[in-house]
């Protein structure tokens, strides 16, 4: 059976355009590319971030990729680091420059995030095209550019989905893949994401008579070693069984819902969905491949919000190439001029980036910064109930105290978990959590329902209030 050649796409390499969209059109992706690299420039505000920069100081201290947790007070499981690599870098650029080092970092990373959507949309459509699909993905992913290790996961979808779709069209197996899945499966635990786009792809290929059961099984030991690789990261075979450890507690994990109907992320994802929908319909034939890559990212956009701009990575090119066929214009070649202005943009805004965020990052957005110093006065070892955001803040802030709770959630029990918000919201029995967990001292926001019920026990005292925070002690 023939291999599918790029006549599929409508659109021919290399040939140039002289349309007034392609002399303006390559101003508007290194535009959006800003957008993506100093959008999430600021104080660091994510729960995660400051605990991601722990885990990546206490492997380089110990070596240790699976532990039982010396930070919480309240975790009971195993913690195993299956994001080491990019807490590696973070703790890096904390140890380097701070605060400001991580939120540079995080500038960086999501510009490669943008400059890898922006290529694979790019090899498929023209640079107008292009931009614009890269302008609605930014919609779906903007509320998930924080610093954790889900970029790489977002980077990488987009580099194996165009991978994959080259595969379709020339049918060459692209054994890079694999060491790149074992990077993957270092940096992030939905690593799994990249064999299934290659298994998907591989049987739409077979469906669609693209290739010969043969060819397809040779194609499949690509996604079926990248598999087998990740067992050999650090991690070992446990790497497989992490992500079920927060399976168990998804149900009390907002971002672990499914989005509302109202949500920009979701609308974005969705119209990139209904983008690929009516080129099939249009089409009228069955493209394999295709449809089930756009039923994959569906199941993603409207499953859980944490996956919804995953989902839009994995759509970009297959939208963007679905437009240009309806443009019935070839794909124009990316002039040099083009090539230097996306450079330009990444190199200007990345310095920008690093000029602004000494001034823009040098607070945490979150935690009690203004019981900084009372904190610091508490002997080591002390054990602090708090609110769940801010665990992370005291792991990193105050490393000798112990906090109850923080968003490593699949560390935790879901007994434990429901007996924390018991804990914060003053439900009857409220009391036997800060005996359960061991906290003398507790470090609460002043509006958090439990604060009152406390103070009126009379069995834990105000030792100082500050910016929105009390810190409490325990009389007993």
């Amino acid at each position: 059976m023939p291999v599918a050649t790029r006549a599929n796409v409508h659109a021919v390499r290399g040939v140039p355009s002289s349309s007034p969209s392609a002399r303006i059109g390559w101003l508007l992706p290194p535009l959006v590319l800003v957008l993506f690299t100093l959008k999430p420039l600021g104080p660091l505000k994510d729960p995660d971030g400051f605990w991601h920069v722990v885990a990546g100081e206490h492997l380089m201290q110990t070596g240790q990729f699976v532990l039982d947790d010396p930070f919480g007070a309240g975790t009971e499981k195993a913690w195993i680091l299956n994001q080491w690599l990019p807490e590696v870098l973070m703790h890096g650029a904390y140890t380097a420059y701070g605060l400001p080092g991580v939120a540079w970092l995080l500038c960086l990373a999501t510009f490669l995030v943008g400059l890898s959507v922006y290529a694979a949309c790019r090899r498929r459509s023209s640079a107008l095209v292009a931009a614009l699909v890269l302008a609605v993905t930014f919609v779906a992913l903007s509320g998930s550019l924080s610093p954790r290790p889900q970029l790489v996961t977002f980077a990488l979808a987009a580099v194996t989905t165009s991978t994959w779709l080259l595969t379709r069209e020339d049918g060459r197996a692209r054994w890079w893949l694999v060491p790149l899945t074992w990077l993957w499966a270092c940096s992030h635990g939905m690593w799994f994401v990249g064999p299934v786009i290659g298994g998907l792809v591989v049987v739409g290929m077979f469906l669609e008579q693209r290739v010969t059961l043969r060819r397809a099984a040779r194609l499949a030991l690509v996604p079926v070693l990248s598999v087998a690789v990740a067992a050999l990261t650090p991690v070992g075979p446990r790497l497989f069984t992490s992500p079920f450890q927060v399976s168990g507690v998804t149900a009390m994990i907002s971002e672990w819902q499914p989005p509302g109907l109202t949500d920009p992320g979701l609308v974005a994802a969705l119209l990139l969905v209904a983008v690929v929908v009516v080129d099939q319909v249009l089409r009228g034939r069955r493209e394999w491949s295709v449809s089930f890559l756009t039923v994959f990212a569906l199941v993603l956009a409207v499953s859980w919000s944490r996956t919804t701009g995953l989902a839009a990575v994995v759509l970009a090119p297959l939208a963007a190439m679905a437009i240009q066929r309806v443009s019935r214009q070839q794909v124009p070649v990316v002039p040099r001029r083009e090539r230097l202005a996306v450079l330009v943009s990444g190199v200007v805004s990345l310095v920008l980036a690093g000029v602004l965020a000494p001034a823009a990052a040098a607070s945490p957005g979150i935690g009690a910064n203004g019981l900084d110093s009372a904190l610091a006065r508490l002997p080591a070892g002390t054990v602090v109930c708090n609110d769940q955001a801010d665990g992370g803040w005291l792991m990193l802030r105050h490393p000798g105290l112990r906090p109850t709770m923080d968003t490593r959630v699949e560390l935790y029990t879901v007994e434990r978990i429901r007996a924390y918000l018991g804990f914060v919201a003053a439900e009857p029995g409220w009391q036997s959590y800060p005996d359960a967990v061991g906290c003398t001292y507790a470090a609460l926001p002043a509006d958090a329902a439990v604060v009152p019920a406390m103070r009126a026990t009379g069995d834990w005292e105000l030792v100082e209030q500050a910016r929105g925070y009390m810190l409490l002690r325990s009389r007993g």
